[in-house]
């Protein structure tokens, strides 16, 4: 699996991919400031295009440009890290570029020379000093509903 990831693989690289990421790393809970155990990582010498789906945790230092699939899943966009996708996760740490919607279930922490531009909407959110956001924003800490909201009084009584 790990020649997946790298720009020497026989697969070449305009070819889109679709995988399935769940690769071990044995960093503890401090150091990857997510959860204990799998982590996967994409190189900054990687170039990857195409669709991502994995259950652990992923840190991008390389190029991604696609579709990021996951229900547990956190990601780590590491300072050298740029994305181009919609990201759909429990946790998110951004150092590095996003360009896209962030949507997690749980946490987003943006840090120190982040870029973010997209729509970002969490439970929680951390946003230090230097960090570069466009886009709009929704921060609930009891989490959002999937139902679209009911409509006003004054639009039923129409």
């Amino acid at each position: 699996m790990a020649g997946l990831f790298r720009r020497d693989a026989e697969v070449p690289d305009e070819r889109e991919r679709n995988i399935v990421v769940n690769e071990k790393h044995s960093k503890s809970r401090r150091e990857v400031g997510m959860t204990e155990g799998n982590m996967t990582n994409l190189t900054p010498d990687t170039e990857f295009k195409g669709t991502i789906k994995f259950n652990t945790v992923l840190r991008i230092d390389g190029k991604f440009d696609g579709e990021m699939i996951t229900d547990e899943g956190e990601v780590i966009v590491g300072s050298t890290g740029a994305v181009k996708a919609n990201i759909k996760v429990r946790n998110a740490i951004v150092e590095g570029q996003v360009d896209g919607n962030i949507i997690a279930s749980e946490r987003v922490e943006l840090r120190k020379k982040a870029k973010l531009m997209g729509d970002l909407q969490a439970k929680t959110l951390v946003i230090d000093e230097g960090v570069i956001f466009v886009g709009k924003c929704s921060v609930h800490p009891e989490g959002f509903k999937t139902e679209r909201p009911k409509m006003s009084e004054k639009q039923d009584n129409k």
